[in-house]
């Protein structure tokens, strides 16, 4: 898992301990809770760890705590 949070400038995703955003370069401010991310399986793309599946695709995350050990594939 990666942690990030989004720039207060232009809301692209950053790396929780970056002191500027790399697309808009406005300083961030520190002491926000991180958002950690997984990637899909299916598609590829990040979407928060706690999600039950993908905002993207739909998939089915199956590392979701309520899921682990009873989620077949």
């Amino acid at each position: 898992m990666h942690q990030i949070t989004f720039c207060v400038g232009c809301e692209e995703p950053i790396p929780v301990h970056a002191l500027a955003c790399f697309r808009c370069g406005t300083r961030q401010p520190h002491g926000e809770r991180a958002l950690q991310v997984v990637f899909c399986e299916k598609c590829g793309r990040d979407y928060p760890a706690r999600a039950m599946a993908c905002y993207h695709c739909g998939h089915i995350n199956p590392k979701h705590p309520y899921l682990r050990g009873n989620y077949a594939s």
